[in-house]
């Protein structure tokens, strides 16, 4: 908000005559010997202004039209410290000229505790405009009626600062098409019916950089470059608090940048830091706070813990135990008063700043806390198995989440493009849940590091769909403080977890410590559903590192497990994972029965996934078999199945290993395009180290063949180099390759 400026009651106006007593003119008529007034009552212009470039011109130019046929309105609105005032002024300054009858202004007072009557506002700008007090009739509608009257055939601009809403505003509009008004509220005035509207947000990086150069000084911003931009993300970019820790630095030259980031860095504090001579960001939200009513100051406090970074309608309603017609009503009444923002339908965040200001406010004993986090996570937890069940129908890890979960989604979600719909939109909220779980936990009860493990495990199913990285990261502090406080269910999923990353990552290393780590806890917690799948995992990075037969003995403790559940689909996977280290280990014709009749039951569920990884594995035991004909038909038809339902992954590899089956029965050209093929795919994908090397492996032995020798060699370097980062035996074949294409180039 501007200050010193003219208030409501313009200074030096008439004041009203009393309704009860004073007589005024005529209804609506304007005062014959009424002198009109030229008034200049815009504030001065902000020296230091900063950004908003295209909010500025999108303004100036509907208050600049020449060939408008209506009253020109331009409406800032947004949060609280947002800047609106301030852009509304330079809007103003900007456009003065073009109205050479004068400007009038007005403070509303909407966000305080006493909004300014219309009628009373009315009276002033008249008085501003020459009209006698005794003139002044004593209805608000009759001085709207004057006032329009007065202004009739004129070009006066007249700003109206922190309008409290629609209401407010309307009396208080002239109706001379040559007259232009600039409105500023934290509610949008959606009653306005010309005119532009401009809902401000944070500033950009650049523009708040901007304005901490206008104020600091530009050298000694630059001299801290990093410390700055972390100074304004610390200000969430709100202006009014990069303006505060601009004036703060400027007083304090012995201050570094770094130091303020410093002082900020607790969350607990940083309203008390974002303080400086009559500004406070903490007053403009309290400001709004006061406006809320009971229960909407109650939903602003309790949902503050859990909105970071959003929430959907759905997940707060059951956080708050409302039901989601109520917590609609209330959570848009928030965002109507500027104290929650909805970056999309349905979803609802606190402002950082406001987050902090709603954790430090003072609530009843229990309002904060477990209730609201716990009653999240349940919902989470719910929806999340529901979700699994779509991705991975039959899995027993299903049942043992659903068993965990106090509210089951109840077939909240259709499909599968539903369940991943849901995901995607509420991954952020649900990893925030369990990071709320994992760095407070509740020492007299673990059933939350429960609940956590379990949301964690379910969305891992979507990697595909959400930034599995994040889940990995999360997870380990999961695994320590599940393991500290003696929760071997949730340390065992965690480690699972953490190891099923690192593995498809090719860090075999780390993937064999924390898989061993999951079968440890998970046997201590007797959860088979995630000890099936850890033990499947180790006997993958034992084949991986060719020792085929402890490969083997994983993956018959899995198959067990798998059996023991009725987890058909499951004991198949392992089924085909030990005969791929049957055929790795020199036993292909033992495994191809077991890859047969896994391959053939696959095909009965429909399972396509399946159905893919059992050609890829079949086709590599015929390969071995020197059956090539018929191993390059069951690696066209799995390429064709994975087209047909997107299997991207699969398809790659039966890309590779397809070239070098043709590469074998002398078809060079087809060989090159296939394994081309998998090697740029595989370039594009994150992890999947240990398949890109084979693909570049492959690829250099194809071109090798057909006489490209320098493509050959550069591809098998690059295959080295991956497979001795992953620490994988196929480095030596790398090697051989690399040998032999150089003894050929060198004519040895």
């Amino acid at each position: 908000r501007m200050r010193g400026g003219a208030p409501a009651a313009v200074s030096g106006a008439a004041a009203a005559p009393d309704p009860a007593h004073g007589q005024g003119p005529e209804r609506g008529q304007a005062p014959a010997a009424a002198g009109y007034v030229r008034p200049a009552q815009l504030p001065a212009d902000i020296a230091d202004f900063s950004g908003r470039a295209a909010e500025l011109t999108a303004l100036t130019g509907v208050l600049s039209d020449p060939a408008r046929t209506a009253l020109a309105v331009a409406a800032v609105s947004g949060m609280g410290g947002i800047g609106k005032s301030a852009l509304a002024l330079r809007v103003a300054h900007h456009v003065k000229d073009a109205y050479p009858d004068g400007q009038l202004y007005a403070d509303l007072r909407g966000t305080g505790s006493d909004p300014a009557d219309p009628g009373t506002v009315l009276a002033s700008l008249l008085g501003a405009l020459g009209v006698p007090r005794r003139e002044v009739p004593p209805s608000a509608e009759d001085r709207a009626r004057l006032f329009r009257t007065v202004l009739d055939g004129r070009r006066l601009l007249l700003l109206l600062d922190d309008a409290r809403d629609i209401a407010q505003v309307k009396p208080l509009l002239p109706g001379a098409a040559g007259c232009a008004v600039v409105v500023t509220s934290r509610a949008r005035l959606g009653g306005l019916l010309s005119g532009r509207h401009v809902q401000l947000e944070e500033f950009t990086p650049e523009e708040a950089l901007g304005l901490l150069r206008q104020i600091v000084g530009a050298d000694r911003v630059d001299r801290e470059e990093e410390a700055a931009a972390a100074l304004v993300e610390a200000c969430a970019r709100l202006p009014l608090a990069v303006r505060i820790v601009a004036a703060r630095l400027a007083a304090r030259p012995g201050w570094t940048v770094a130091h303020l980031v410093a002082r900020l860095a607790d969350e607990r504090r940083r309203l008390t830091e974002l303080r400086a001579d009559d500004l406070a960001v903490a007053a403009v939200f309290e400001l709004g706070h006061r406006q809320l009513t009971g229960p909407q100051a109650s939903v602003f406090r309790r949902l503050a813990p859990v909105s970071r970074p959003g929430i959907g309608l759905a997940a707060a309603a059951a956080a708050l135990d409302l039901a989601e017609p109520e917590a609609e009503e209330l959570l848009e009444a928030l965002v109507d008063a500027a104290l929650l923002e909805s970056p999309a339908p349905g979803r609802y965040r606190h402002h950082e700043l406001g987050r902090d200001f709603a954790l430090n406010l003072p609530a009843p004993a229990g309002e904060f806390g477990p209730p609201v986090q716990h009653r999240l996570l349940h919902h989470l937890l719910g929806m999340a198995a529901e979700a699994f069940q779509w991705m991975i129908p039959g899995d027993p890890v299903h049942r043992s989440i659903v068993a965990a979960a106090a509210e089951p989604g109840e077939g909240r979600l259709a499909d599968l493009t539903g369940a991943r719909d849901w995901v995607v939109a509420e991954f952020d909220c649900a990893l925030h849940a369990v990071q709320l779980v994992v760095r407070r936990p509740d020492a007299a009860d673990t059933e939350p590091l429960t609940m956590a493990a379990d949301l964690l495990v379910a969305l891992s199913s979507f990697g595909q769909d959400i930034p599995y990285a994040r889940i990995t990261a999360t997870a380990a502090e999961l695994a320590r403080a599940a393991t500290l406080r003696g929760n071997d269910r949730a340390a065992g999923r965690a480690h699972f977890l953490i190891g099923n990353a690192a593995l498809q990552a090719t860090d075999l290393g780390r993937a064999r410590a924390a898989s061993e780590l999951a079968v440890r806890a998970c046997r201590r917690a007797g959860d088979r559903a995630i000890l099936q799948q850890a033990y499947n995992d180790l006997g993958v990075i034992a084949q991986f590192e060719h020792r085929f037969g402890e490969a083997a003995e994983c993956f018959d403790e899995a198959l067990v497990l798998a059996e023991e559940q009725g987890h058909r689909s499951g004991a198949l996977t392992i089924t085909l994972n030990a005969a791929l280290a049957r055929v790795r280990g020199g036993r292909a014709a033992e495994a191809l029965p077991a890859c047969e009749e896994a391959l053939e039951a696959l095909r009965e569920m429909a399972d396509h996934h399946g159905v893919a990884h059992a050609l890829c594995v079949r086709g590599q035991a015929l390969h071995e078999l020197g059956r090539l004909e018929e191993a390059l038909a069951a690696y066209e038809e799995c390429l064709d199945l994975c087209d047909a339902v997107r299997i991207p992954g699969q398809r790659a590899q039966a890309d590779y290993r397809c070239a070098r089956t043709l590469s074998d029965l002398r078809r060079p050209r087809e060989a090159l395009a296939a394994s081309a093929r998998a090697v740029a795919h595989l370039r594009e994908v994150p992890g999947r180290g240990r398949d890109r090397g084979y693909a570049l492996l492959i690829h250099a032995g194809v071109c090798l063949a057909a006489g490209r020798r320098e493509e050959g060699l550069r591809h098998a370097g690059e295959a080295l180099e991956v497979f001795e980062r992953a620490g994988l035996p196929e480095a030596a074949e790398a090697r051989v390759l690399l040998e032999r294409g150089v003894a050929v180039r060198l004519g040895c």
